[in-house]
């Protein structure tokens, strides 16, 4: 079982701030039967950092380097993609390759909030011309560019040029880590169906987000309805491209007190619930693959 999407990179930091790591040993029970995953380091606002993690002090390349530092120390046996969600404290495109020699290998360039290089959807902005360097600087890296938290308007700014990327012969790799479909609930952070033929144009894949608010916004059915977005994008992608995230945000209320909407699974019991869920619909090769073998080569890809 593969997670295409944890905030781990950030739980590390705020256990390293805290200078206590107990945290650390009830997530690794957690995560006993998740082979991999793609941990990510994310940033807001500096009023949000301060307010709801508890970080002033923003050096993304300090904060980097300690929290997959700490990752080698506590999860070595998992495969791991390093990912950043939020670019907007990236200086520039040799601070992106700085970062990509440290190990970064999938980028969101925006989380809710609008920055220098694009924004989320916080705003109506588009891709700005220092967000197209810094997109194509990640392309000619081999950096994954992962389309979820952007709003429409930079989105499709994105997609159009990695086309163009691709039309000069360079090879984008393109994911959403964490979004649903929006024609089955219109929260702003899911894909339309036009989005997601963009995405299917670019031979890009969708983690399938299993998280409360981007399944029903009445919390209702939870279950039948999330599998109801894994086959509703199934259906338009292909089941090669479906993957699988949690987007697990307990540790915002374990660490900080801070209030979340209801993950529908906890990783200690994502694999059974999961397979027990598709065996519904997919047969058991289709399982493997949605659970973790489509997300192998992303893993091939990042370690090229």
């Amino acid at each position: 079982m593969i997670d295409s999407h944890y905030d781990l990179l950030t739980i590390l930091y705020c256990c390293y701030l805290k200078n206590d790591f107990s945290y650390i040993e009830k997530i690794k029970t957690e995560l006993k039967d998740i082979t991999g995953l793609v941990a990510n380091l994310y940033f807001m606002s500096k009023k949000e950092m301060k307010e709801e993690l508890n970080i002033s002090k923003i050096n993304v390349v300090e904060m980097f380097k300690i929290s997959t530092k700490l990752f080698q120390k506590y999860f070595s046996d998992k495969k791991v993609i390093y990912s950043i969600e939020g670019c907007d404290y990236i200086d520039n495109i040799e601070q992106l390759e700085e970062l990509y020699n440290l190990g970064l290998r999938n980028i969101l360039l925006v989380w809710n909030n609008e920055n220098k290089y694009g924004s989320g959807n916080r705003s109506q902005k588009g891709l700005t011309s220092l967000g197209k360097q810094f997109i194509e600087k990640a392309v000619d890296l081999g950096i994954i560019i992962d389309l979820s938290h952007m709003n429409k308007n930079t989105f499709y700014d994105t997609t159009k040029l990695l086309n163009e990327l691709k039309e000069k012969g360079k090879t984008p790799f393109v994911i959403a880590s964490h979004s649903n479909s929006y024609s089955l609930c219109n929260n702003p952070r899911n894909l339309d169906d036009n989005q997601l033929l963009e995405i299917k144009k670019l031979n890009g894949k969708v983690g399938l987000v299993a998280y409360g608010p981007f399944i029903n916004k009445n919390e209702e059915d939870l279950e039948k309805n999330y599998l109801e977005h894994i086959k509703y994008i199934e259906n338009i992608l292909g089941i090669d491209s479906i993957l699988i995230s949690t987007d697990n945000m307990d540790f915002a209320v374990d660490l900080f007190g801070i209030k979340e909407d209801i993950s529908l699974y906890k990783h200690s019991n994502l694999k059974d619930k999961l397979t027990k869920l598709l065996s519904n619909y997919y047969n058991e090769k289709e399982i493997e693959k949605i659970l973790y073998k489509n997300i192998i080569d992303i893993f091939d890809y990042s370690n090229n």
